[in-house]
């Protein structure tokens, strides 16, 4: 009997349909990818042949070298094992197109530590998240493009930018919080070492940790020191990697994606105004924390709703690639887990629904593309490209302001209360 009810109980059904999605991500790992997973399995077999100079000889390097390292070992290790030549490149840099002589097993294997990162923010999700539901979300269309079309290294950033949000989290309502702190900030520095993002939360971390050493009345002196070790800690962890390739430091990180925020803007603007929107959101955020820190740092939704703002906008306001939008997941998986409002469910759904025509339209030449019925909504996708990134920038507009809403709705019962 114990057993009955445990198999129809929804914990357990759950479960169940993260193992079957897991397994479909497994085999669909498998599949043949776009050009830019082989520009990256290119460059990571170059760092496996030479780790010092591979940056040299190689085009297309867009992302520091940490997961070129990490990538380039374990591609190093399947070619021991399985016996494929890591001389010989599996990607034609001059027709951008697959060639087919590359077996099964070189696919698989070289998806094996993305996968994994894909699994390990899963069970992240599914440990710290109260509605365990949750959870499917990363099993949902921004994680398939990300990961099983086009085979990037978005999904390893957002790893380590979830857990940083975990840690500072919980250290926010911490007795003994400086650990928590110096973990988050060393978690979304490693963030730094694969994709460049995740610094633009950096802004909101120091403005809870200022609101948290406030709190417990730490004289300025200690205040200062504090948030000086944790910017520190995050600065050690985001530039220590550059140490053997100090050349490359300038190409990549302050004129490769970061300049999509400054010289990019979105279909809805003439000119790149996320730098204006980001300092407006920044100083508002600073200035609502440090009026009532004490009720910012126990409710759990101002810390998820002002990342969420950031990363909202960012998508807003700047031309991303559709594969970028797996940094969305997880601000918005704290913000539906922390709200007691059930619209949000409803905006992500749709959200989630209207990013397939926005992705679509990188999607043509694809395997996926070759079913007929997606294909003709890659055409279909391709036509409305800009109706399809406005209504999907409104909904992220709309989303934000129902979750404003909401805490402003709570933060007047509160005045009213008193």
């Amino acid at each position: 009997m114990a057993l009955v009810n445990y198999l129809t109980s929804r914990g357990f059904v759950l479960k169940a349909l993260l193992l079957l999605l897991g397994a479909f991500y497994l085999f669909a790992g498998a599949l043949p990818k776009s050009g830019d997973y082989w520009i990256i399995t290119n460059i990571s077999t170059a760092f496996a042949v030479d780790p010092l100079h591979f940056m040299a000889d190689t085009r297309g390097i867009a992302f520091p070298p940490t997961f070129y390292a990490l990538h380039g070992a374990w591609l190093w290790l399947g070619s021991s094992l399985f016996h494929y030549n890591l001389s010989v490149s599996p990607y034609n840099p001059s027709a951008r197109v697959l060639l087919q002589t590359s077996s099964s097993i070189f696919y698989f294997w070289g998806m094996i530590p993305i996968l994994a990162a894909l699994f390990l923010s899963i069970g992240i999700a599914h440990k710290e998240l109260r509605n365990k539901w949750l959870t499917l979300i990363y099993f949902g269309p921004i994680t398939f493009a990300s990961v099983i079309i086009w085979g990037q290294i978005d999904v390893v950033c957002v790893l380590f930018i979830f857990a940083s949000m975990i840690l500072l989290r919980r250290a926010l309502k911490a007795q003994k919080y400086l650990s928590l702190l110096l973990l988050g900030y060393l978690t979304l520095g490693v963030s730094m070492q694969f994709k460049t993002y995740g610094g633009l939360l950096l802004p909101v971390y120091a403005i809870y940790t200022l609101a948290l050493v406030r709190t417990r009345k730490l004289d300025t002196a200690k205040s200062l020191l504090t948030l000086g070790s944790c910017l520190a800690t995050f600065l050690v962890a985001t530039f220590i990697v550059w140490l053997p390739y100090p050349g490359w430091f300038s190409t990549i990180m302050l004129h490769g994606e970061s300049n999509y925020l400054l010289h990019t803007p979105s279909p809805l603007f003439q000119v790149p105004i996320w730098v204006l929107g980001y300092a407006f959101i920044l100083c508002y955020t600073a200035v609502r924390v440090y009026r009532k820190p004490l009720t910012f740092l126990r409710d759990d939704r101002y810390f998820a709703f002002d990342n969420f703002v950031i990363v909202a906008w960012f998508f807003i306001a700047v031309f991303t690639r559709p594969q970028w939008w797996v940094f969305l997941l997880p601000p918005a998986l704290l913000v539906l887990d922390s709200f007691r409002s059930k619209n949000g469910i409803v905006f992500c759904i749709l959200t989630l629904f209207t990013y397939l025509f926005y992705a679509n339209a990188s999607i043509g030449g694809f395997w996926l593309a070759r079913v007929p019925v997606w294909d003709v909504i890659t055409v279909i996708s391709r036509i409305w490209y800009g109706w399809v990134f406005a209504f999907l920038a409104g909904l992220l507009l709309f989303w934000v302001f129902v979750l404003s809403r909401e805490l402003s709705d709570k933060e007047v019962k509160s005045s009213t209360t008193a």
